[in-house]
């Protein structure tokens, strides 16, 4: 899947500064994962947007654009029931391509057809 060239992605984290945090967030601890409190400290939000943008949360951030429902991010659940949230292995590439998409601040244009 190539990320830097999809609509989908682009647009979600164009439209969601804190879509980007937490998604930067977790690639910048990756291979390790983190949990739904721990990241809200770390990028400074409160814990309910954090979740909305990782999985998504009423009107506001929906499931198809969230962090997990584009696939960016997977969830890993433990054995003492608490849910960890991880960069998706498979795109950490893609991630990192995307990271340095959104530092230099380039402007995106996806082509609709």
């Amino acid at each position: 899947m190539e990320l830097v060239a999809d609509g989908n992605v682009i647009r979600s984290l164009n439209r969601s500064e804190l879509r980007r945090k937490v998604l930067f967030y977790l690639l910048s601890i990756y291979p390790y994962r983190s949990y739904l409190s721990e990241i809200s400290r770390a990028v400074r939000s409160d814990p309910s947007n954090v979740k909305g943008c990782l999985e998504g949360l009423g009107v506001r951030y929906t499931g198809e654009e969230s962090l997990v429902g584009l696939g960016l991010v997977v969830v890993e659940q433990s054995k003492n029931g608490f849910r960890y949230f991880k960069v998706n292995p498979d795109l950490i590439e893609d991630i990192k391509a995307l990271k340095t998409m959104f530092n230099n601040r380039k402007v995106f244009a996806v082509e609709i057809g």
